[in-house]
């Protein structure tokens, strides 16, 4: 039990945390950057309805 605590007391956290943040931001846009039909619904996003033909 004491290698796995000594273990993760040995990561560099910092560039761990960085790399999450990295990873979510690329993610966000890429969801940004694609069309529609391939874009994903994240947590508590509104569905994006149609536009009405007849609105200018």
């Amino acid at each position: 039990m004491q290698h796995i605590i000594k273990y993760i007391k040995s990561l560099n956290w910092k560039f761990l945390i960085g790399f999450g943040i990295f990873c979510l931001l690329c993610a966000i846009a890429n969801n940004i950057r694609v069309s529609d039909d391939k874009s994903i619904e994240w947590i508590g996003s509104q569905e994006i309805l149609q536009k009405p033909e007849d609105v200018l």
